[in-house]
């Protein structure tokens, strides 16, 4: 045989093969390490040329990067002017951010801070007058455009986030307050043609079976893809219960909403909470299907022996604080006799909008961790199944109002 022209494939001892295994993972490790320096100053340097060539608010020092958020990249930063140091927030959206949207979420902080919403943080206006600006990545067809704002920074704790629940009766109520001050506040916004893009919960619900279905069709198999087709027929099930008559549905007033309202986006300080974030997701919609989210966010419990189930008592307590506050006010008022009736399917249109949220990020990158967004995906299948087998004790929490 005449091998002159074959790889000769020679046999490796185990102790040559273990070497090369861990030479092999120490320069994936230097590479992983490498990738994430550059990364991070790359970062750096994109938010020093956006906020000193479009901002007249100093020189940039430092920058820190602000962890919680799946959507967008959030970080703080200090610059230097006139001899005084400042800090603010800035926001780098997620690729494919629609100007629309933008434009909705900072005209809806400046009108709420204007009307009485304190707890907001608006936007820093950049030179042009804009409260946005845009920054390019990348040459020729691989070039993408990336918005950024820059807002106030808001003081106060980073107590929780959206999986970390355990407020105390106090800090929970001081949240109702805040989301009845923020929807007063709102409550004669004019959009003016800016709009999120997306259906209003109602009309969005109808959509879901069809999208549902086909991202279970497509060829990825694992955990969460198990869990998901298993429990598919259930989501679908329950989706088809959240009707309400058209004459109903006009008894549901809209406003202005966060639609994102979570323990996450919340700063407290003394038991009260001093700063609300993260309105990317704002659009108009049922005042009632917010406070079905919010109190899905907010009193669905995580914790493993417990997690989906509904704490009632905490409900009536924001429920009531919620009121009250809107009582005080004396503009919006509370939640009408038809909000409370249909409060049960604005619980698991609640769920089912975090459903979508957690399916759709997962198809739209199969390389996140399977084992956290199937424990984010559990956690709102077990609390839709409590929801929808605890009916009568809701609608009794809700009749105590």
């Amino acid at each position: 045989m005449d091998t002159s022209k074959m790889l000769h494939v020679k046999h490796l001892g185990a102790d040559t093969i273990l070497n090369m295994l861990i030479q092999n993972k120490s320069m994936g490790r230097v590479a992983r390490d490498a990738e994430e320096t550059l990364e991070l100053g790359y970062l750096y340097l994109q938010i020093k040329s956006v906020v000193e060539n479009n901002y007249d608010i100093g020189t940039v020092t430092d920058v820190y990067e602000m962890f919680g958020g799946y959507i967008n990249r959030s970080f703080a930063f200090y610059t230097e002017k006139d001899g005084k140091k400042y800090v603010y927030f800035i926001r780098k959206y997620s690729k494919g951010k629609v100007e629309k949207e933008i434009y909705l979420e900072h005209n809806l902080l400046a009108y709420a801070k204007k009307n009485g919403a304190k707890e907001v943080a608006n936007t820093i206006s950049a030179r042009n007058g804009k409260s946005f600006v845009v920054a390019s990545e990348g040459t020729g067809e691989d070039q993408l455009n990336y918005y950024f704002a820059v807002y106030e920074f808001l003081e106060g704790e980073d107590k929780y986030n959206w999986v970390e629940n355990e407020l105390t009766n106090g800090e929970l109520a001081s949240v109702a307050e805040v989301m009845a001050t923020f929807h007063n506040a709102v409550k004669d916004f004019d959009p003016k043609g800016w709009a999120r893009q997306e259906l209003e919960i109602l009309d969005l619900l109808p959509t879901l079976p069809g999208r549902f279905t086909e991202w279970a069709a497509v060829d990825v198999n694992n955990m969460f893809t198990d869990y998901y087709r298993k429990n598919l027929p259930r989501i679908i099930e329950v989706i088809g219960k959240l009707t309400i008559s058209r004459e109903d549905r006009a008894k549901l007033p809209l406003n202005p909403i966060q639609c994102d309202c979570h323990p996450g986006n919340m700063k407290f300080h003394d038991n009260k909470v001093v700063g609300v974030f993260d309105f990317d997701w704002s659009k108009v919609d049922l005042r009632v299907f917010e406070i079905g989210l919010a109190l899905v966010y907010f009193c669905a419990s995580w914790i493993s022996e417990l997690d989906g189930v509904l704490h009632l008592d905490r409900c009536k307590v924001f429920l009531e604080a919620y009121q009250n506050r809107l009582k005080d006010l004396g503009g919006l008022s509370p939640l009408n006799e038809t909000e409370k009736r249909y409060l049960p399917e604005m619980l698991n249109a609640g769920n089912i909008y975090l459903v979508l949220w957690c399916i759709r990020a997962y198809y739209d990158d199969v390389t996140l961790n399977v084992y956290e967004y199937l424990f984010y995906l559990q956690h709102q299948v077990k609390c839709m199944n409590w929801v929808d087998k605890h009916r009568e004790a809701i609608v009794k929490m809700i009749g105590e109002i």
